[in-house]
């Protein structure tokens, strides 16, 4: 019985990997698609491009700021997915082709007849429910290349375009131009910035040993950097753009290359990346320029847990001889269209100096020197000496303090269990965190603590942790660097003061420093501690939201499809709005209870709407610690009258 068992799971195994198309075998210039939209021809967006958290894994299609055009099956296939939400990919369809390859058409408004009849059946069926996401190959829902598949909108995210995206069988993301899809592009690559990185604590750029960057000078096709002087290991990196023609949209850049005193060092062709690869975004981009300033400096080099497959040449961490060196610089867009820059690097002896711990006296504005503020790679930060000279840390090691002529760097990379106390803060504690293993960080009276799951971090850093009981009910704490990416979720337990008895409607929450907001953390109050699950470094505090939702706004509107709409603005002032439990009734009648986060605001939904001359919208919304809020708005249709 056994041997047949096996013998039948062969037989299945060899008859699978027969049927379905292997990743070896696809090849994307081996299949023919069409234009996916009527739109236009333009892009305004190409692949690899810097997002929010990840790398663009499509191109977008430009739709001029409206909504409603034809989108297309670009091969034949069938529907193996619909997924409808409010912030990704919007209303999202994937199609299947013969070869295993997909094609995905996102943020669109609607889909054509019979799928949206689908999706909405399985939304009412569901109790009105706004997102699903379904697999729906085994309906065999064939199409062919040319049939209207939906109809282009802004739903995830906006403004109006179409997000065309082609995956391999094993549904790897892979440049679409690859493919016979082509756009005119006669246009070179610009340069706007180049920077450069200091690779250690005696690394010196300019004197400093802070990230550089400068402007670019030169005609079109070539730039010039000048002579930067530096000493000790560094990374380059450089802010570029290119165009195609007829439009202004900026996209990402397709190769890069460097070479140094004549040879090739560096060189990277953006084709194709895994899903599971796609945050490394943060650490192929200099991440702290990317997250304080919006500048998308790609690095000439590739950092610590960087494991891209764009790279076909990488010795190109420089730690250079004394003397002057001869950099060269290429980027070029897929069609070959190349802009050139050159740099020299004038290369010092690395004559940093050990420096004695400074000591001083001068009143300085301590707001200065707290932790987010500094620079912080990971492995040392850097302050002026009189900021320097406000904290206590918990070595003497002159080895540690090294002196830069615009300020002393301390090197955290051989300090663990590090103690240092600094103004306007509660005594901090410094740990290395380690990538390939479980770490732990507590605070310095041993009663919070914080730990790091193995793959937590890209490369070892030291993380701080500081913690702060202001009085029963407030809690804050910082765990930094902020400016640092994380591959994953970390959790920190904070130890329950008695006092802490009334837990209602509390959660913790970090500071989005850029927004001037607070982002709610997932917070499971125990027994004897309070529980965080934050996905990035910064500053949090325990928080008590008893606000419920502002609703206000509401409007009668009809899509380009034809589609009747009410939408109803909500907002709120903490904890955000949990779409999932609203309610809307329009005339009595319930429809489902879309929700556009980008615009705050709910819209109903109901595909048999028609609006009356006296319109009653009943809606019942709440945030995400439970507040209600539950309003009743007339309106008037001025036609029906």
């Amino acid at each position: 019985m056994l041997k047949k068992l096996g013998l039948f799971f062969l037989f299945s195994l060899l008859a699978t990997s027969l049927a379905w198309p292997q990743e070896r075998d696809f090849d994307p210039k081996n299949a023919h698609y069409i234009w996916p939209t009527e739109a236009s021809p333009y892009l305004t967006s190409t692949f690899g491009e810097t997002r929010s958290a990840h790398f663009h894994a499509a191109l977008d299609i430009k739709t001029w700021g409206q909504r409603g055009y034809e989108v297309y099956a670009t091969r034949d296939g069938i529907v193996d997915r619909i997924a409808i939400g409010p912030t990704g990919y919007g209303k999202v369809i994937y199609l299947k082709h013969p070869d295993g390859s997909y094609s995905v058409y996102a943020h669109l408004l609607s889909f054509n007849d019979k799928l949206q009849q689908m999706a909405d059946s399985i939304r009412f069926a569901q109790d009105y429910q706004f997102e699903i996401d379904r697999i729906v190959g085994w309906k065999n829902m064939e199409v062919k290349q040319g049939d209207v598949i939906g109809y282009s909108g802004a739903s995830g995210i906006g403004p109006p375009h179409l997000h065309f995206e082609l995956r391999t069988p094993s549904d790897k993301p892979f440049n679409p131009l690859l493919t016979n899809l082509k756009v005119t592009d006669t246009i070179a690559p610009q340069i706007l910035g180049l920077s450069i990185e200091p690779l250690s604590a005696r690394s010196s750029i300019e004197g400093n040993n802070d990230i550089y960057t400068q402007r670019v000078w030169g005609k079109k096709d070539h730039y010039d950097f000048g002579t930067v002087e530096v000493s000790g290991p560094i990374g380059l990196g450089i802010n570029a753009f290119d165009q195609s023609n007829d439009v202004h949209n900026s996209y990402a850049v397709y190769k890069l290359s460097m070479s140094v005193d004549g040879q090739e060092l560096f060189k990277s062709r953006v084709d194709s990346f895994s899903y599971n690869e796609t945050g490394q975004m943060f650490i192929d981009r200099v991440y702290s320029l990317l997250e304080n300033k919006g500048d998308g400096y790609q690095r000439l080099y590739t950092a610590d847990g960087n494991s891209l497959s764009f790279y076909s040449k990488n010795n190109s961490r420089l730690n250079l001889k004394p003397g002057t060196h001869q950099v060269s610089i290429r980027a070029s867009d897929y069609y070959g269209n190349t802009t050139t820059a050159s740099l020299t690097l004038k290369v010092d002896d690395n004559r940093t100096l050990h420096a004695s711990k400074p000591k001083s006296n001068q009143s300085i504005n301590t707001e200065n020197i707290l932790p987010h503020q500094w620079s912080w790679p990971g492995d040392w930060f850097m302050l002026s000496e009189e900021q320097l000279g406000q904290l206590t840390i918990g070595t003497q090691d002159s080895t540690n303090f090294i002196r830069h002529r615009d300020g002393i760097a301390v090197n955290l990379a051989s300090l663990d269990n590090l103690y240092m106390d600094i103004p306007g803060m509660s005594p901090v504690t410094f740990r290395r965190i380690q990538p390939d293993s479980w770490s732990v960080i507590s605070s310095a009276n041993f009663q919070n603590f914080a730990t790091f799951p193995k793959g937590t971090v890209h490369d070892t850093i030291s993380v701080a942790m500081s913690v702060k009981n202001a009085d029963k009910d407030s809690i804050t704490l910082d765990i930094l660097p902020e400016a640092y990416p994380l591959k994953g979720a970390y959790q920190f337990y904070i130890r329950r003061n008695a006092p802490l008895q009334d837990t209602t409607k509390r959660s913790f929450y970090k500071y989005d420093r850029k927004h001037n907001e607070w982002d709610l953390v997932p917070t499971d109050f125990q027994e004897h501690y309070i529980v965080g699950n934050p996905e990035s470094l910064g500053s949090f505090a325990l928080k008590r939201d008893t606000k419920p939702p502002q609703l206000y706004n509401p409007h009668l509107t009809q899509r380009p499809d034809g589609q009747w709409l009410v939408m109803i603005n909500a907002t709120d002032d903490l904890s955000g709005i949990d779409y999932n439990h609203a309610k809307i009734l329009v005339n009595g009648v319930r429809g489902i209870a879309e929700f556009e986060p980008e615009d705050d605001r709910f819209v109903y939904y109901h595909p048999q709407f028609e609006p009356a001359a006296s319109i009653e919208v009943e809606i019942t919304a709440y945030d995400k610690m439970g507040n209600c809020q539950h309003k009743t708005f007339q309106l008037e249709h001025a036609a029906k009258k």
